[in-house]
């Protein structure tokens, strides 16, 4: 069962479903503790879900997506860009960002290119967000370790949920952080792989660097728990999934 505060449960409802029964969420009250709590269809308080597939991730590796929903993907681009911070940039090569998303500097045309060249090596797409340059250098997002999964043909199970009391003190979680467990199971061989995502209060409080009166990452601030979870399972699937030799 997943307790918490109804809009925390809300936030996480929306994109993912019940890891048993791959239903929708909801989020309802539980008397018999006064909290309120994850439900799916089946009426099952589930102890672990699993994410919803994005409309890019839908489509089989090498697929053209359709015109309205590439659009969705650059826009979807453009967003994370300003929701980062970062001054909006010239879309240069299919659509992908011209600067560096960790600093916001931009880039020189060379540097695009090789971004592309290192995305191809690994049969990605940096037009849908698959690599981005972060400190000058190549971050596969999860976007592009679940479009990776999807061409290596493996039938996988990816879970996740928020630690519990005892796990947050194993982990020295701090009681204002957010920490997420990720496993990432290959349904072939039961193979398991697991991933730990914390957002810690620090990172929810940073100020930017440019103007003191503003949060330096606005979306952490209010979604910690969702960036938490999402840090979990990359690292589950970055352990899954390798690419390039990475552990």
């Amino acid at each position: 069962m997943i307790k918490g505060d109804y809009e925390r449960l809300m936030d996480i409802a929306k994109i993912n479903v019940c890891a048993e029964h791959k239903t929708p969420l909801e989020v309802g009250w539980h008397g018999p503790d006064h909290t309120w709590v994850l439900r799916c269809g089946h009426g099952h308080d589930p102890d672990v879900v699993t994410r919803q597939l994005s409309l890019t991730e839908e489509y089989k590796a090498g697929e053209e997506l359709p015109g309205h929903i590439e659009d969705k993907v650059k826009k979807g681009i453009r967003r994370r860009t300003m929701e980062q911070g970062l001054k909006p940039t010239a879309m240069t090569i299919g659509g992908i960002p011209a600067a560096d998303l960790a600093t916001g500097e931009i880039l020189p045309i060379e540097v695009v290119k090789a971004l592309v060249d290192y995305a191809h090596k690994y049969k990605l797409d940096p037009a849908r967000g698959h690599v981005v340059l972060m400190y000058s250098k190549p971050y596969i997002t999860i976007d592009g370790y679940l479009f990776y999964a999807r061409q290596s043909g493996k039938h996988y199970t990816l879970q996740s949920r928020s630690m519990t009391t005892e796990e947050l003190e194993q982990y020295k979680i701090g009681p204002t952080d957010h920490g997420w467990l990720a496993k990432a199971i290959l349904t072939d061989t039961g193979d398991e792989f697991t991933g730990v995502g914390v957002i810690t209060y620090e990172e929810m409080t940073a100020k930017s660097p440019r103007d003191q009166d503003k949060l330096r990452s606005p979306v952490v601030a209010a979604h910690p728990w969702q960036l938490a979870q999402k840090r979990a399972e990359w690292q589950a699937l970055r352990r899954a999934f390798p690419i390039g030799g990475e552990e």
